[in-house]
């Protein structure tokens, strides 16, 4: 009797500790259905002109909310980014608070990112960020700047910093710290030889 109940505590904990892997897999999974409608939908939106058919999409929330890509190649960040930050969009990707900036436009663009709760890890690693380190935004119509971390900081969750208004083109990313109860945000600047260097639109 002791035998089964140890065989069955110890499957029980092996189906425990399975759980953050299977999430962790089955956000992957539909991460990748994202970044691949966008990256391909350059392709198909010449094809529908040519046709007038459309593949179907990976998610029907992909059309009306996706507005890019970010990514962090240090950290092994690269999620799409959703427009708006409820839980919908945060519980998909990142999450483009609105009435901020839009990706790769003129003033503070700021995003925000779970992180490592059961809702999803997208932002675990933010907080290993360095200053010097390379992010990437990537629009839906294709635009991509990219960006070196400039600052970080730990603030309290409505810390006029995050969102504050910026004269020139910045990037703010953010998740939580301390348990939930603080904030930890970075700030970054763009490459301004970017587009040059990799043939790139910089600016419009």
């Amino acid at each position: 009797m002791r035998s089964k109940k140890a065989v069955c505590l110890i499957l029980m904990g092996i189906a425990i500790a399975a759980v953050p892997f299977l999430l962790r897999m089955r956000e992957q999974q539909r991460a990748g259905q994202y970044i691949n409608q966008l990256e391909d939908k350059g392709n198909e939106d010449e094809t529908s002109k040519e046709t007038g058919s459309r593949k179907k999409e990976a998610s029907p929330y992909l059309a009306e909310g996706t507005v890019g890509m970010a990514e962090i190649p240090e950290l092994k960040i690269k999620y799409p980014v959703f427009e708006g930050t409820g839980t919908v969009q945060l519980n998909e990707g990142i999450g483009h608070m609105e009435n901020t900036a839009p990706l790769c436009g003129e003033g503070n663009c700021v995003l925000a990112g779970h992180n490592g709760s059961r809702r999803g890890v997208f932002f675990t690693n933010l907080s290993s960020a360095r200053a010097g380190m390379e992010v990437k935004l990537t629009t839906k119509e294709g635009v991509s700047h990219c960006y070196t971390v400039e600052e970080m900081r730990v603030v309290n969750p409505y810390d006029a910093w995050v969102t504050e208004e910026s004269d020139t083109e910045v990037l703010t990313l953010f998740t939580c710290a301390e348990h939930g109860t603080r904030r930890f945000a970075c700030r970054c600047v763009p490459v301004e030889d970017y587009g040059s260097e990799r043939g790139d639109a910089r600016r419009e």
